[in-house]
Parts: structure tokens; C-alpha cells; sequence
């Protein structure tokens, strides 16, 4: 199961959404799929909501997953009225007992999959989940080498204001581990007041497995799915070695 350690990033669900508030850039391309494809739509990793909540209120039929409850209470908070269902269960371990049409993922879940056995369990769950004329899509950050490097010191990433006014400046640093893949991003965030002062801070590392796209496609063939449509970022625009993601579009083979 998921180590509780790699999930104080998400342990405050409602900062959360402050730092991540957007339906863009990924919401209109799977807006655009859902609607091709119709039918019933499963969300892993909904969070709270960003995006399924937007698909449900432009008639897109919708299940949410994630594995922290937290995430999932606020995002049923937020969705009074609205037929979601949220359910809170790992990637790697859930039956449904039904099939959808379109499976996706926005909150970089694969990268959550530490090892080859946690992405096979994923996968795994997807077919058994997956209509046989559905398809599944994976959102990836392109392994550029800038994104595997590690940080040599502290560095200043972004601040955000909270609705009472207080900021929150966000720093931290990276660690790559090359022997497996994984980048370990330590988050400080730093509570502060008019003065510049420091009223709270709070740690959060969190691990991602890097997947490159040769290594990626070769995972997706083995585990019984074909690619068929790849992309370089949610725009639809070509995968080269300039792009910013890696998106897969798959089906069953």
C-alpha cells in the first residue's frame, strides 16, 4: 500500500487547492476526450476535484479515486448537487466490479508508482477497469535532465496568498536518485506574516519515479495496451525531445 510518508504533500487539503486551482492546461483535453468518447469516466488520483468537478458540470458521467481521504471529503464538499461518486482506495488495489470508457489520470499518479511492480499493479487495475473500445490516458513530465538534477542548496519556488491575507512562501530542494529513477522534492512552506516573520513551517518531501518514453511504451506493450495517440503536452502538439510532457493515449490489445 502507499507510504503514508509520500502523502504529507496532500495533508492539507485545502492549501492544496490554493497552489493548484486550474482546470487548465490538462481539463479541456480530457473535457474534449470524454465527450468523443461518451460514456462513463473514472478520474485515479481526483484529488480534490480540479478537474472531475468541471467534467461533472459539463454532463461528463464520473467517478473520482484517491487514496487520501482528506483530499476526497473536501472534494465532496465542493461538489454538493453533483452526481460524482468519490472513493477513497489506492491505485494499485481497487475493484469496481464495472468498466468505463475513458480512464485518466492529472495528478502525475504513474509517477507515484515507486516501483516496477507498483506500475504493473496500476496498469493492471486499469484493464480490469477499461471498456474494451475505452481508453486510457497517461500524464507524464517529460526526464529532461534539468528535471533529474539535484539541488545543491535551497532554492525559492513560488509563494501564495491565502484568502486571510497571510503568505505562504514555498522553497525547497531536490535529490535524484538515478539508480532508481526517483526524484525526492522536499518542500519547505513557510507561514508568513506582515513583517516578513515566520509563524509556521512544515516539511513535506515527496518521491517520483522519472519514466523515459522508450521505457514507458515498453511498460504499456507488456502490460497489454497499445499507444494510440501520443502527445507532447495537453495542447495535442507532437512529442519531441523539446516537449514539456509525454501523454499517452491507449487501448486494450
Amino acid at each position: 500500500m502507499t507510504d503514508p510518508a509520500n502523502l504529507v504533500e496532500y495533508a492539507n487539503p485545502g492549501h492544496y487547492d490554493l497552489e493548484n486551482p486550474d482546470f487548465e492546461p490538462d481539463g479541456p483535453f480530457i473535457m474534449a476526450l470524454a465527450q468523443e468518447l461518451g460514456g462513463a469516466v473514472l478520474e485515479l488520483g481526483c484529488g480534490t476535484g480540479r478537474v472531475t468537478i468541471p467534467l461533472a458540470q459539463n454532463g461528463v458521467q464520473i467517478v473520482g479515486v484517491d487514496v487520501v481521504p482528506g483530499m476526497v471529503e473536501l472534494a465532496r464538499q465542493k461538489s454538493v448537487g453533483l452526481p460524482i461518486e468519490w472513493i477513497v482506495a489506492d491505485a494499485r488495489d481497487f475493484h469496481l466490479g464495472r468498466k468505463f470508457k475513458l480512464i485518466f489520470e492529472s495528478g502525475s499518479v504513474f509517477h507515484h508508482m515507486l516501483t516496477r511492480e507498483d506500475q504493473e499493479a496500476y496498469l493492471a487495475r486499469v484493464r480490469e477497469h477499461l471498456a474494451d473500445d475505452g481508453r486510457m490516458v497517461v500524464n507524464l513530465f517529460f526526464p529532461h535532465p534539468h528535471r533529474l538534477a539535484s539541488s545543491k542548496a535551497e532554492e525559492d519556488w513560488f509563494s501564495v496568498q491565502r484568502p486571510d491575507g497571510s503568505m505562504v512562501k514555498v522553497s525547497g530542494f531536490d535529490h535524484y536518485d538515478e539508480l532508481r529513477q526517483v526524484r525526492t522534492e522536499t518542500a519547505h512552506r513557510r507561514w508568513v506574516d506582515a513583517n516578513e516573520e515566520t509563524i509556521e513551517e512544515r516539511i513535506a518531501p515527496l518521491s517520483l519515479r522519472y519514466v523515459f518514453p522508450q521505457e514507458m511504451e515498453t511498460l504499456l506493450h507488456y502490460n497489454g495496451f497499445e499507444v494510440v495517440e501520443r502527445y507532447g503536452g495537453p495542447d495535442r502538439s507532437p512529442l519531441t525531445n523539446e516537449s514539456s510532457a509525454l501523454i499517452y493515449v491507449c487501448r486494450k490489445r
